[in-house]
């Protein structure tokens, strides 16, 4: 579990947020159940965007020497540049139960890539509900036995031990299907190749 050293900070505001951002921090605020109110806090932007990269979301928060044991729960960006501008936690206890969004990442190779066809994913992120210490970094998905044709639903996610995905029926993640140039193709030729007049009397003569 990652670790990050926060400092409280007693101003709010745009301008107190641009200095901060001016000496290398970035502002946020850590809420949530257990706390009598909200606390604003600053922490340093490079060690915040190597967890950001690192995909990290549970955090040991070190608030002026206090830990706190926080989700990271979003990140604000600037309209133009991207810029982060500022982060919230959440407070929590390894007894919380979560809803998170995790990412779907597909691994191994289709047999029905192999000749010739191609996956297309439908659903990149799915909502889970676990304890933290049940919270997996990623849901890795196995396509390597997905052949022309199939389909792969939420149904079809890795069984992980006390993680319940929440999804509005059985959507469908991942399919394999022929390139669509080609599915154009073949439909265009069967709608559109002439039939040759005469050519049935003809083969009933002969």
């Amino acid at each position: 579990m990652a670790t990050l050293k926060a400092e409280k900070r007693e101003g709010t505001g745009k301008y107190v947020s641009f200095n901060l951002r001016k000496e290398g921090r970035l502002p946020g605020v850590i809420y949530g159940k257990s706390l009598k109110e909200n606390v604003n806090v600053s922490v340093v932007l490079k060690e915040f965007m190597q967890l950001l990269k690192a995909n990290e979301r549970i955090i040991d928060l070190d608030v002026d020497g206090k830990p706190m044991h926080v989700l990271l729960k979003a990140v604000q960006h600037g309209t133009y540049d991207h810029e982060i501008l500022h982060a919230d936690f959440r407070a929590i206890s390894d007894n919380d139960e979560l809803e998170i969004v995790l990412e779907i990442e597909l691994h191994g190779e289709a047999p029905g890539v192999k000749i010739g066809g191609m996956l297309e994913q439908n659903l990149h992120q799915v909502t889970a509900r676990c304890l933290p210490k049940n919270m997996p970094e990623k849901i890795m998905l196995d396509v390597s036995n997905m052949n022309m044709g199939d389909i792969l639903y939420i149904a079809d996610l890795p069984k992980l031990d006390g993680v319940k995905y929440m999804a509005h029926g059985n959507p469908a993640v991942v399919s394999c299907h022929a390139p669509r140039g080609e599915e154009a193709l073949a439909e265009g030729e069967a709608a559109t190749t002439p039939e040759v007049i005469g050519e049935k009397e003809r083969e009933a003569k002969d």
